[in-house]
């Protein structure tokens, strides 16, 4: 970001988390390329569906940040990005006042993807935006239950990839659910980085999530198969598809996946992890050009 961009935007784009925000625009991109060769790609619906997806997962960002600072989750000692509600640099209220913002503006534009699409649209939006005020939110939240993985494989994979092509073309289409679910592998490998850097930490304020109930051995494992499976998931489409075979290429990304799992394996302290992070954020996006670019060919 540049230099002159003013401090108080640099907080909010911190706040926002951009690295994360390939979960949301992964699957919207692969639904509209799909929509393109199955019926033709609407435009307005397409940058609808991807403003949506973005507004839902920075409001969800927010509402992390927000709820961990109620609760206590987040401490000086977070080997993390910095929160900038733990770290005081957004006042809470503001950053409450943010992620209902960013809700709001998904509900209105998820109005006119409901014209499109009907009842279908009404519920994914409203289940959409429901998660993610209970991501971190709420007596009962997914993240300090173990039940966050899930939803993230769910509305940053299969669904929002099968609902992008079907506002375009009317088509629940079985090719979107199959690559959405590559997305949401994707979304799920994040997770784990995530969680697997804060266990030990999460542990101690009660934060109960799956590695933090049944440890490090296990987010590895939960790791690996997420970003495996992620990766290889284009060799059934071009099984089912035999006419895109050339969407097989998309799987050469295991190759990288194999890579950043080696080194997941070695780093044994949370700093390390972040690291990680950003490779699987950018082995995400690899797979996403590669697999737009093979089945248009």
């Amino acid at each position: 970001m540049s230099s002159n961009t003013p401090p108080g935007i640099k907080l909010w784009v911190q706040a926002a988390r951009p690295w994360t925000l390939g979960v949301a625009v992964s699957p919207v991109l692969m639904g509209t390329v799909i929509a393109h060769t199955e019926g033709g790609i609407q435009w307005l619906a397409a940058v609808a569906a991807l403003l949506g997806g973005i507004l839902i997962q920075i409001g969800t960002n927010l509402a992390n940040d927000y709820f961990d600072f109620k609760k206590g989750a987040d401490s000086g000692s977070r080997i993390g990005p910095q929160r900038v509600t733990q770290a005081g640099l957004i006042a809470p209220g503001t950053v409450r006042n943010g992620f209902l913002t960013c809700f709001v503006l998904a509900f209105l534009i998820g109005i006119y993807l409901v014209f499109l699409g009907g009842w279908p649209i009404v519920i994914i939006g409203l289940i959409s935006l429901f998660l993610g005020l209970i991501y971190t939110g709420g007596p009962f939240s997914l993240a300090y239950n173990g039940l966050a993985e899930l939803p993230a494989f769910l509305f940053f994979g299969p669904i929002a990839c099968a609902a992008t092509t079907y506002v375009q073309t009317g088509i629940w289409s079985s090719a979107s659910i199959i690559v959405g679910s590559s997305a949401g592998f994707f979304s799920m490998a994040l997770l784990t980085i995530n969680n697997l850097r804060d266990y030990q930490e999460d542990r101690k304020v009660g934060k109960q999530t799956l590695i933090a109930l049944f440890g490090r051995r296990f987010g590895i494992l939960e790791y690996s198969l997420s970003v495996m499976t992620a990766t290889l998931a284009p060799l059934v489409l071009s099984f089912l598809y035999p006419e895109r075979y050339m969407v097989s290429i998309t799987a050469i990304t295991a190759f990288m996946a194999v890579h950043i799992v080696r080194i997941t394996a070695q780093h044994r302290e949370p700093k390390e992890l972040l690291s990680v992070l950003k490779m699987t954020a950018k082995l995400q996006a690899i797979f996403t050009v590669i697999f737009m670019i093979t089945w248009v060919v």
